[in-house]
């Protein structure tokens, strides 16, 4: 469903004055043009035929052709719009009464917020026809009625460019301090310390993949950070689950934690072992005294930014996790007008946009598809991803889960052996990192450095 095309005879705000002080400017003085571009598009203009004028001014000045009377006229007529503008009359009276280089900041102001105010009334009328037709849910409708809402109040946005040296002064005014801060803006800690050493932990407004095949390990790499940050870093960690419930998560966390068999766990033979019994409380203690926030209900990229958004202004947090992007919900309409990649693509920059906005890490798991199943190689490489190009494109580090194990499940040499790849980092290398995967446990660590040992054993 599109916005409804609200129009001037509809009695709806507009500054038409507005709109032809700006027209005539830009052809007095084609440096207005460069103003005026920067806050408005041609839909920003109320009459058909000052959007027609804007538009193939803008035409002219991409083509790096001068914008006067005699050029514009030429072009309309070219594109058969002269008579629907009013003629070369018309286009000439723009500049009555205008001085040589007339100020127009104050008139595009004015223009950009009619237009702000027809497009509200435009989405709020869409979004009341939704609601009567009564075909989705209000959930749906508010969130894309946010959603648009959104959108319109930030098109258009002022500027933001800035010299170099004048944002310098203000946030780094001499080299140390820019070391000091550097030294001080290290990610937060993963629990992995290769990893963390290759990428100075999960950095502020990164999305990082972490995509693997099934069985392969994601969540519980996944609740492996989550629980290290949460328990060990007193961190804040938000997790939307589409895969499993919460019951299900906690109960793999605190026996990963515990270091108590799942197996056991799930059976209830854990019951007849005491040890087990204190481990699993203990870790039952430490998990449940945590700041980890789960949800487990279906939702869709932009409900989950709009909850995400809201906690952050109540309750701050440190990080979220997102198990796993292609269960991500679509409204039925944008799933008939877009096919898989579109959606792939459209949720990976709402949640790096989110990211971004956030200031905080966002890990999203993935799927890898099931070409690389007919290699001899399986470890899985970027255009394995489904869909990679656009996840490639978004995400800030790309990296995979490989169990050679789960190929070769009889080699015992293989049992424990796992490695997480960095495949991309915008910001830092690439590489393999060698995990310990204890699969009793659900649980990854830091494969035990001999060098480690031998400095526990010189202790004693």
């Amino acid at each position: 469903m599109t916005i409804p095309d609200l129009s001037l005879e509809a009695g709806l705000p507009a500054s038409v004055d507005g709109e032809r002080t700006i027209l005539g400017s830009i052809l007095l003085d084609n440096q207005a043009f460069i103003e005026a571009a920067e806050y408005l598009a041609p839909d920003d203009f109320s009459l058909d035929s000052h959007r027609r004028i804007f538009l193939r001014m803008s035409e002219l000045m991409d083509s790096q052709h001068a914008v006067d009377i005699v050029t514009l006229s030429n072009e309309l007529a070219r594109s058969k719009e002269i008579e629907a503008v009013g003629g070369v009359a018309y286009i000439a009276s723009l500049t009555e009464g205008l001085p040589r280089r007339p100020v127009i900041e104050e008139y595009i102001r004015i223009v950009k917020d009619k237009s702000l105010l027809r497009k509200l009334m435009g989405i709020c009328s869409m979004a009341i026809a939704r609601a009567a037709d009564q075909g989705e849910s209000a959930t749906q409708i508010g969130v894309a009625l946010a959603g648009q809402v959104q959108a319109a109040l930030t098109a258009g946005t002022p500027s933001t460019l800035q010299r170099v040296g004048d944002y310098l002064k203000i946030e780094f005014p001499t080299p140390e301090s820019m070391i000091d801060k550097t030294a001080k803006s290290q990610g937060l800690e993963t629990g992995f310390r290769k990893f963390d050493s290759m990428t100075c932990g999960a950095q502020k407004g990164d999305l990082i993949i972490i995509a693997a095949r099934p069985s392969q390990g994601k969540t519980s790499l996944a609740m492996n950070i989550a629980e290290h940050m949460a328990v060990n870093c007193e961190s804040r960690v938000v997790i939307n689950s589409l895969e499993m419930s919460k019951e299900a998560l906690m109960r793999r966390a605190i026996c990963s934690r515990g270091r108590v068999p799942f197996q056991d766990h799930r059976s209830g033979e854990m019951a007849y072992h005491v040890r087990m019994v204190e481990d699993f409380r203990e870790a039952y203690e430490e998990i449940s005294r945590s700041q980890i926030f789960i949800d487990d209900t279906p939702k869709t990229a932009v409900q989950i930014a709009t909850q995400w958004r809201s906690k952050k202004e109540k309750e701050n947090f440190d990080i979220g996790i997102i198990d796993f992007l292609t269960l991500l919900q679509h409204d039925d309409e944008p799933r008939r007008q877009r096919n898989e990649t579109q959606l792939v693509g459209h949720d990976c920059l709402i949640l790096k946009v989110l990211a971004k906005e956030l200031g905080i890490p966002i890990i999203l798991l993935c799927q890898l598809s099931r070409e690389l199943m007919k290699r001899t190689d399986k470890r899985p490489m970027l255009s394995d991803l489904r869909e990679s190009g656009r996840i490639e494109e978004y995400a800030d580090v790309v990296s995979f889960i490989h169990r050679e194990s789960y190929y070769d499940p009889k080699n015992e040499a293989l049992k424990n052996q796992a490695e997480w790849i960095i495949a991309k980092q915008r910001n830092g290398p690439i590489g393999t990192i060698d995990l310990h995967w204890e699969p009793e446990y659900l649980r990854f660590s830091d494969p035990i450095d001999p060098k480690d040992l031998q400095n526990e054993f010189s202790m004693f």
